[in-house]
């Protein structure tokens, strides 16, 4: 029933994400109620946001999804994983100078501001754990490409902050010159952004890997199901709440201009990452598996990590959101559309069936 439940709601995941965004444009009231709940810490640890507590568990039931032993056949023959790490890690260096040349004549500087950080900071965040499914469903090589979402993820504190500051300093006063001021984003980059994804990405994670490890491969089949529920729950409550604050204020006060700049651009990224990951893959000479898993991994990104950090940093500047939501979408879309092998269109990845293995990671946005 569950199963058959899950495999309803992958269909229509797209559509249910869409309704999201909807209710959270004519309905934002309770997103940015629940966006402002806070747990502090104990020992000065700081507080905890619902949307990050909600990151944290979702981090954690991807790691319930990883098999170990994919990994250790995978780091036999490191080339591809590096390959696809290091091309995740340097893709704001390498598109954002782009973006920045376009948007350069722009009227409004503040909103080039706005979309410039929001791709900046979904383009900076580890490979999204959805890659993995959409892999299996496009017969990619799954076991590289769940070790290149472990990689990227476990290296994101890294990566992370110094994609941000060399991407800040290509685009900023020192650079092309269209972000003016980037004092926050120094900020970030210096003590925010590290702490952060150590915080509610690579230790939940790594928690999730750890209790798949301690349960064992029989007792976890009974419970993944439940996860993959739970992280679908997640995923949709994240959507709602990220985008309040944004769609809310874009209802509210329409701009137009803005809104369709903003999904221009998410999109010229999105597609740009993806055919990145193409030519390298092609460029490496690439077999037909290896080929989609690394096209998957460069292209798509973790945009609920990005939407969390964007929402606690630029919450006076709702629009930095706008890419940032249109991206989760879109990555989808292009993942069916590039992800696929020749003969087959795109597709959602299915939920688990008999017929089918289960997928090594869960479905995290």
């Amino acid at each position: 029933m569950i199963i058959r439940g899950l495999a309803a709601a992958q269909r229509w995941l797209l559509g249910l994400m869409l309704g999201c965004y909807a209710l959270a444009g004519v309905a934002p009231g309770p997103g940015e109620l629940l966006r402002g709940i806070r747990l502090q810490l104990p020992f000065q640890f700081g507080e905890v946001t619902l949307p990050m507590g909600l990151l944290a568990v979702m981090l954690g039931n991807a790691g319930l999804g990883v098999r170990v032993r994919d990994i250790s056949e995978v780091i036999r023959r490191p080339w591809r994983l590096l390959l696809g790490i290091a091309a995740n890690a340097l893709l704001p260096v390498v598109l954002l100078p782009a973006f920045a040349v376009f948007l350069r004549s722009w009227p409004d500087p503040l909103e080039v501001e706005c979309l410039l950080v929001g791709v900046m900071l979904v383009l900076a965040m580890p490979i999204a754990g959805g890659a993995a499914s959409w892999g299996q469903n496009a017969g990619g090589n799954v076991p590289l490409v769940v070790a290149m979402v472990v990689g990227s993820t476990a290296l994101s504190p890294l990566t992370v902050p110094l994609g941000l500051h060399l991407a800040a300093r290509l685009v900023g006063p020192d650079g092309i010159g269209s972000l003016d001021d980037t004092t926050r984003l120094d900020r970030l980059a210096g003590t925010g952004a590290g702490p952060f994804t150590l915080a509610s990405v690579v230790l939940p994670c790594l928690v999730g890997i750890l209790i798949r490890v301690l349960l064992g491969e029989r007792r976890i089949r009974h419970v993944l199901p439940w996860v993959k529920a739970v992280n679908l729950v997640n995923i949709l409550l994240l959507c709602y709440i990220n985008a309040a604050g944004a769609l809310g204020q874009a209802i509210a006060h329409p701009d137009p201009d803005l809104l369709a700049l903003a999904v221009m651009v998410s999109a010229a990224a999105c597609a740009l990452s993806f055919l990145l990951g193409r030519w390298m893959s092609r460029w490496t000479r690439c077999d037909a598996p290896d080929h989609i898993s690394l096209t998957l991994a460069t292209g798509m990104n973790n945009t609920s990590a990005a939407a969390v950090l964007a929402a606690a940093w630029f919450s006076h500047r709702p629009e930095v959101l706008l890419p940032i939501l249109s991206y989760s979408l879109l990555q989808k879309t292009m993942a069916g559309a590039m992800g696929s092998p020749p003969g087959r269109s795109g597709s959602a990845p299915p939920a688990d069936s008999p017929a089918q293995p289960a997928p090594h990671i869960t479905e995290t946005a």
